[in-house]
């Protein structure tokens, strides 16, 4: 049984599912996190009212990565996740009929990006020869941040074959580095800032994964199941008119206010957060964009066959 949907059959039996109910006159959506940067435009839109006024209640749960809220919402206990390209399209490849529901981020065309690959200071490893024999923490393996880090491993001289690649979740990876458990850790923001700012005497950043390897490409998405969308299309719509109303918020709030609620759902201190690296938020997702990841997970050994990427794309996430 292929691993992803071992994962989903054993989530069903342990959760219940979780359809939309009606609470206090507004419909309740139980929505898979993590809390990173990526998802401040959903945060800004249930504290700003705009689920609210669309008939919208957003119960969120968090979780260390895309790949683990994926199992629950192919068993019913999300109604949507966000969650990583690579990790979407590997169910998909499964048979699993995820679609995608809305459009989350990509990353920037350029530095400073929101994820970064950081090493001990002293250490000596600055291209990916120099890691070969050694261990690369990701928070997930085979997910976007995984794939960006083998990546740049191989564009920069190295076997990615021969490194090891290992699970750490972003809040642990700045002490396990310092503890020499792992010998770089690819960081997504805002755990990125928070660790440079508060251990920058003893760790150090040589790479920016995503901007070094693919300027301007996809990197998360929001999901939903097929059967649950054609039941619930309306649903979604306004889910997505409130989420895009999030993302204008924090265009025009980057700052202190952008800041501000970062830290209210990370807990990392708005001063660790000064300076933090932004990604690309988007309304609407490129065929084009998802493509250009799939033919990168088929050059390092995650590819599979897919349906038509136009055909994944829920009316909501086409533009």
């Amino acid at each position: 049984m292929r691993p992803f949907r071992r994962a989903v059959l054993s989530g069903a039996a342990a959760m219940l599912a979780a359809p939309s109910v009606r609470a206090q006159g507004l419909a309740r959506l139980r929505v898979g996190v993590i809390p990173v940067v990526d998802i401040a435009p959903l945060q800004a839109a249930i504290r700003q009212g705009y689920f609210a006024a669309e008939g919208l209640e957003i119960d969120t749960a968090p979780a260390p990565g895309g790949a683990a809220l994926l199992p629950a919402l192919a068993a019913g206990t999300f109604q949507v996740a966000f969650s990583n390209v690579v990790s979407i399209l590997l169910g998909i490849q499964e048979g699993i009929d995820f679609r995608f529901l809305a459009g989350s981020v990509r990353s920037g065309q350029q530095p400073p990006d929101i994820s970064a690959l950081v090493v001990r200071k002293g250490s000596g490893l600055a291209t990916g020869k120099d890691f070969e024999g050694r261990r690369l923490a990701s928070n997930t393996r085979a997910n976007i941040i995984w794939l960006r880090g083998v990546e740049w491993v191989a564009k920069t001289g190295g076997d990615w074959r021969r490194v090891s690649m290992v699970e750490v979740p972003f809040p642990q990876m700045a002490d396990a580095l310092v503890n020499n458990q792992i010998d770089g850790a690819l960081i997504n923001e805002p755990f990125l800032s928070s660790a440079l700012a508060g251990m920058g005497d003893r760790i150090a950043r040589i790479a920016w994964t995503f901007s070094d390897t693919a300027p301007g490409s996809s990197i998360a998405q929001y999901a939903a199941m097929a059967d649950w969308l054609a039941r619930n299309g309306e649903l979604a719509e306004r889910f997505s008119r409130a989420l895009y109303r999030g993302v204008d918020w924090v265009e025009a709030n980057r700052g202190e206010a952008v800041d501000a609620l970062i830290s209210s759902y990370t807990r990392i201190p708005p001063a660790r957060l000064q300076g933090i690296g932004m990604p690309m938020y988007e309304k609407s997702i490129a065929p084009a964009s998802i493509e250009a990841v799939h033919r990168a997970m088929g050059r390092f050994g995650i590819g599979g066959r897919l349906p038509p990427v136009a055909e994944l794309l829920f009316r909501t996430a086409a533009g």
